[in-house]
């Protein structure tokens, strides 16, 4: 099983705790950090990295907080994937493949067997992370969010009905 990073994965959940809310108005990235138990700090530097990619936007003042910049079925999650590691992804992907020639390899021969070996992992990561992407491609928030819904128990809406 390929694991997306921390920063993916916090982005993502931030972006969910967004669309459920959408309907009240911004969140502030205190309350999405208490509701996910991450930490604020390093969940606002991924916010403000979404806010300068255009999907979120910041509202400042009392009430204020991030909210969605676009609806939640324009938001997918490659885009995210993209903002959040930009080609790191990619380049750790292609490094997984490139293994170091061990010291004791002395003839052409077992170098070159070790350079082909090198080549094909390097070929099979790529196409892993192309498969990954056109599959988080085609993942959309609304997608998220409509599966939450569909989850049995308390009506994830109820989370955010707030009494005075």
């Amino acid at each position: 099983m390929i694991k997306l990073s921390t920063r993916s994965t916090y982005g993502m959940r931030a972006l969910v705790e967004l669309a459920l809310n959408s309907s009240h108005g911004p969140v502030s990235a205190a309350q999405i950090a208490q509701r996910q138990n991450l930490s604020v700090a390093y969940l606002e530097q991924l916010l403000h990295r979404l806010k300068r990619s255009g999907l979120v936007k910041s509202v400042r003042g009392p009430r204020g907080g991030f909210a969605l910049a676009r609806p939640a079925h324009r938001i997918n999650m490659a885009d995210v994937v993209r903002i959040l590691e930009g080609n790191s992804a990619l380049a750790e992907a292609r490094q997984n493949g490139k293994r170091p020639v061990p010291s004791g390899a002395h003839s052409s021969s077992a170098v070159q067997i070790q350079r082909h070996g090198q080549r094909v992992a390097q070929a099979v990561w790529h196409c892993v992370h192309e498969r990954l992407m056109e599959s988080l491609h085609a993942v959309t928030l609304q997608d998220l969010w409509d599966s939450l819904r569909s989850q049995p128990g308390e009506p994830i809406e109820h989370r955010y009905v707030f009494h005075i």
